[in-house]
């Protein structure tokens, strides 16, 4: 073939990018026995042997030279060395070309070879091949082959080969020239006592961690697991498309600038992302990312993403989140995000969040949400729900606009708009409905249930209306009450009622029982509706369990609707005479009494 197509075919294969090949031509093995014959004779004859064909710069080779050689078993490559001279030249494959380039003295050499495992003599896949100094490395294809491009300003390299489940292997090389290595890796022997337990290389099995991280980026992390560098900064526009190449998840940087993304080993210092960052280690001081910020270890200082944080071990500082924030162990300082956040552990600082919040361990300090907070143990500090607050021991407050519920003890308060639930209250529940198993502090509300605490049902008569009954929940301390009554005349009056009272023991079978009452009472004869309250103290008597008979002066006030102004007042009992005072034209208020039994 004329120079003039070779030289073609060289400038086209530097322009194109360039492939990642392994030497299957170089390692072909041939006899070969010329005498004084031109170099480019001799070319042509390892290409025809080898069937391949040499592709080089004109003015690179001296093809008019005079060679002679007498090799028997030898491979292209070192066939090439003897006549070109070693580390002169280096030797590039492309299809079915094998180009030759004079390689300038200070610039590179390659390092190629085979990795085999030493019990099979199988040649193994997927293993890393890295020079430490320089953090450049690669990966051995489906048939073990590797090729290692590295600077030769150094006099000499430091060659590990590490893959998962094997011994680390490690070799040097004194002399910066391309040659040839074949690496025998022994497997490893692990028991569960000896395999290394880490979330350093977890972050490449998030879901984020698979959906933006190559295949061979989490063959490496699985296989480089006891290497590690510090570096000043790195500057990325990918992970693996910046100034530490495919050694960046084994990096740790003072100053991280990814402009896409990136992927390192750990962060001590700034790391700022376009869209997002990956870290297998521990971030220490600031992290922020437009998209989202994914850390393996733990992370002290400031993390920030428009989207999403991922800390797989703890965080202690601010954490901040346009959507969610999620942390696996614990977490201590300020959590903010405008959806959903998750502590997998304990949590002790400020959690707010503009929909959920849920930790699985203990909780000190606020939670606030739009909608739900969660404390899986004890709150010792406030939750604050748009709709529902839910703990175990609880040492503070719940507040919520729909209900809070407590699997053990409430010291402090329950307070929300529908209904609170706790095991037991040794504070205060205030809510429409309050559900307790057990009390020794207040219930509040429309309707009090406590499972092991104050029910009683009276029957009672008073000065008002003949016929009533009152049902009493929640403990002596407080209960609530609910009543109805009602006379027989012929024109029937009702009532019917809420209130709270207190009952104080004097003696085991003597008590004071004090109670207030508001009610709406319907006269009959009027047939009108009315407002009556009722304050009681009265002596109740327990002559045996389960019975006991009251009775005492009843504080009562009557007021009829303002429509009846400048009528003259009528009350409910007109008849009665009991001594009293009017309170405007629409108001009475006087002295009565009630008697009664109650019951449970």
């Amino acid at each position: 073939m004329p120079a003039k197509i070779y030289t073609y075919i060289l400038l086209l294969v530097l322009l194109l990018p360039a492939p990642t090949l392994f030497a299957q031509q170089l390692n072909k093995v041939m006899d070969l026995h010329l005498s004084k014959k031109p170099l480019a004779e001799v070319l042509k004859t390892i290409g025809k042997k080898g069937s391949f064909t040499f592709s080089y710069m004109s003015n690179a080779i001296p093809e008019d030279s005079i060679v002679s050689i007498n090799v028997d078993n030898k491979t292209v490559r070192q066939i090439l060395d003897l006549l070109l001279g070693e580390g002169n030249y280096q030797y590039k494959e492309y299809g079915n070309y094998l180009i030759l380039q004079y390689k300038p003295p200070g610039a590179y050499f390659y390092v190629t070879g085979v990795v085999t495992d030493k019990q099979t003599g199988q040649r193994v896949s997927n293993a890393s091949v890295y020079e430490r100094h320089q953090l450049i490395s690669t990966i051995t294809n489906n048939d073990g082959y590797y090729r290692l491009r590295l600077r030769d300003r150094y006099p000499a390299a430091a060659i590990s080969v590490s893959k998962d489940l094997y011994n680390d292997t490690a070799l040097l090389l004194l002399t910066a020239q391309d040659q040839e290595i074949n690496v025998t890796i022994s497997p490893a022997v692990r028991t569960l006592s000896t395999i290394e337990v880490t979330g350093y290389s977890t972050v490449e099995k998030t879901w984020f961690g698979r959906l933006l991280l190559s295949s061979r980026e989490k063959a490496q992390s699985m296989n480089i697991r006891q290497f590690f560098a510090d570096k000043p900064y790195q500057v990325s526009l990918a992970p693996s498309l910046g100034t530490h190449g495919r050694m960046s998840g084994q990096v740790v940087n003072k100053f991280s600038l990814n402009v896409l993304g990136g992927y390192t080993a750990g962060v001590d210092g700034v790391e700022i992302a376009g869209g997002f960052n990956i870290v297998k280690k521990d971030v220490d001081k600031v992290q922020v990312a437009g998209l989202l910020n994914i850390t393996g270890g733990k992370m002290h200082g400031v993390q920030i993403a428009g989207m999403h944080n991922s800390v797989l071990d703890s965080v202690s500082g601010v954490q901040v989140a346009g959507i969610s924030n999620i942390v696996t162990s614990t977490q201590h300082g300020v959590q903010i995000t405008g959806g959903i956040q998750y502590v997998g552990k304990s949590a002790n600082g400020v959690q707010v969040a503009g929909l959920v919040t849920r930790t699985e361990g203990k909780v000190e300090g606020l939670q606030l949400s739009g909608g739900f907070n969660s404390a899986g143990d004890s709150l010792h500090g406030a939750q604050i729900a748009g709709l529902f607050n839910k703990g175990a021991e609880i040492h503070g407050a719940q507040i919520a606009a729909g209900c809070n519920i407590a699997k053990g003890t409430v010291k402090g308060a329950q307070i929300a708009a529908l209904f609170n639930k706790a095991h037991r209250v040794e504070g205060v529940q205030i809510g429409l409905v309050n559900i307790a198993d057990s009390t020794t502090g207040y219930s509040i509300g429309l309707i009090n249930i406590v499972k092991h605490g104050y029910h009683k049902l009276s029957m009672f008569s008073t000065d008002v209306l003949p016929l009533n009954v009152a049902w009493k929940s929640g403990s002596r301390q407080l209960y609530s009450i609910l009543t109805a009554g009602m006379n027989f005349e012929d024109k029937a009056s009702f009532l019917v009622g809420y209130g709270m009272g207190r009952e104080m023991e004097l003696r085991p079978k003597l008590s004071v029982i004090t109670e207030f009452m508001i009610s709406t009472l319907q006269m009959g004869r009027e047939n009108e509706n009315s407002q009556y309250y009722r304050l009681t103290g009265s002596l109740m008597y327990k002559p045996f369990k389960g019975v006991a008979i009251f009775g005492g002066p009843v504080f009562s006030m009557h007021f009829r609707d303002e429509n009846t102004e400048g009528k003259p007042y009528v009350g409910p009992r007109p008849g009665a005479g009991y001594p009293g005072f009017n309170i405007g034209n629409t108001g009475r208020g006087w002295l009565g009494w009630q008697l009664g039994i109650t019951i449970f």
